[in-house]
């Protein structure tokens, strides 16, 4: 192997796989161990011939973090990447996280004292940025098109009825599948976190309600929360405004997501990330529309040939996943926030997200369902490149994840009549 190839370990085999299969379309990188505790989960990418006896499989992942490799792909549980982000780092291993960077404050400010210290690369995979649809609509920004941009909203609908899968052992007293878990404002990667790319902002306030709706919440199968859906209000540091949801229960399935600025709104297509809708103001309708005062079209190669990758980079997309290969999600996105981390390994760009603008869209996250537990009350998101503002959060360590004993600092839902561990118990009581 050359010393150009960079090695590269997965920890989840689930969501991993994705990463694992796409990096195979790309030279210069091997992908040399899997971390995946459940058995079932190794038969089963072995059994369908996604990964084979050649591959390293570990299930510690002490063992798996020191089997050498010069990067991690962290595809573990939502609430648990700072943890082991920080594990890797101080081996001088570079990370990228797949899902929220930190589940509190203090972790948020611990995981960036991490990166500075090691010296090493970390990226947040919030691949909803990379498709067509949103991808467009940071192109459109950029271009200055619609002028100023002050306004934005974003939706992630994911209602998700199946009963919960066991994380830990076979104890689901323990914990359950986090999504059941989370406080409604805590997964907005796919809302705030797309806006935030799309609009090159960061927020430095936020506040937060959630919609509560228990029986509907328990005909979901959603036992942990009473809460269905959230809207969070973000001010942004251009002196923007978002309203944005986190993961709702609402549906149907659905990301969507608008931009409005002093020349007009540019949107997604509902049920269509691909396609892209923009609404001029009078004064600013382009002579070639006539007497039209939108457009609505499919944006050639989704707004990629702006610059982040290179022909040759694109072409190897159109014959791999163009040509009916298997990436994960829309537009094959997953391929290229796999392609951007092995860019960034290489010194080649920067990430949007890197650790900084990542804890700031963790604590959006947070801090709106402290708003939520306050009646509505705003907060201000910490400056995470400002270590003496940001040294304060060093003892906000309040979480809503269970921990090993089964306990939790407050419950994930915005009414304190709710109780999660009696939920816990009925749900094992019809079982």
């Amino acid at each position: 192997m050359s010393r150009k190839t960079i090695r590269i370990g997965v920890f989840g085999g689930l969501r991993g796989y994705s990463y694992i299969r796409n990096f195979r379309y790309m030279k210069g990188v091997k992908v040399v161990a899997l971390c995946e505790k459940d058995q079932k989960v190794i038969d089963d990418l072995k059994a369908k011939g996604n990964i084979d006896d050649t591959l390293p499989v570990y299930s510690d992942f002490n063992e798996f973090i020191d089997c050498g490799m010069d990067a991690v792909v962290l595809c573990n549980y939502f609430n648990e990447h700072a943890k082991y982000a920080k594990i890797a780092l101080a081996k001088k291993i570079s990370v990228l996280s797949e899902t929220t960077a930190a589940p509190t404050l203090k972790e948020c400010v611990e995981l960036c004292q991490a990166v500075e210290k090691s010296h090493k690369k970390y990226m947040l995979g919030a691949n909803t940025s990379m498709m067509p649809g949103p991808m467009e609509l940071h192109r459109i920004a950029e271009s200055g098109e619609l002028g100023q941009i002050f306004y934005g909203e974003a939706e992630y609908l994911h209602p998700w009825a199946e009963r919960p899968a066991s994380v830990i052992g076979n104890d689901e007293s323990k914990y359950t599948h986090w999504r059941k878990h989370n406080p409604r404002t805590y997964y907005n990667m796919h809302s705030l976190g797309a806006l935030m790319e799309i609009t090159g902002t960061v927020p430095v306030k936020a506040s937060g309600k959630c919609v509560y709706a228990p029986k509907f919440c328990k005909e979901m199968n959603h036992p942990y929360t009473g809460d269905v859906h959230s809207i969070t209000v973000t001010e942004m540091d251009n002196g923007a405004v978002f309203t944005t949801t986190g993961c709702s229960s609402l549906g149907p399935h659905s990301k969507w997501f608008r931009i409005s600025g002093e020349n007009g709104n540019a949107e997604t297509l509902r049920f269509d990330e691909k396609g892209v809708r923009i609404d001029y103001m009078k004064y600013a309708i382009p002579e070639e529309l006539g007497e039209e005062t939108f457009k609505k079209y499919y944006p050639e190669n989704a707004g990629i040939t702006s610059g982040m990758f290179t022909e040759k980079e694109i072409k190897m997309f159109n014959d791999t996943v163009g040509q009916g290969k298997p990436s994960g999600h829309i537009g094959g996105c997953d391929f290229w926030i796999a392609l951007r981390f092995l860019k960034y390994l290489r010194g080649e760009l920067e990430p949007f997200f890197n650790v900084y603008r990542a804890c700031a869209l963790s604590a959006a996250a947070i801090l709106s369902f402290r708003s939520v537990q306050n009646g509505g009350k705003e907060y201000d998101i910490p400056d995470f490149t400002n270590k003496r503002t940001r040294r304060k959060y060093l003892k906000d360590d309040a979480s809503p994840f269970p921990k090993e004993d089964g306990s939790y600092d407050f419950e994930p839902c915005s009414h304190p009549e709710y109780n999660v561990f009696k939920a816990r118990e009925a749900e094992k009581a019809n079982k």
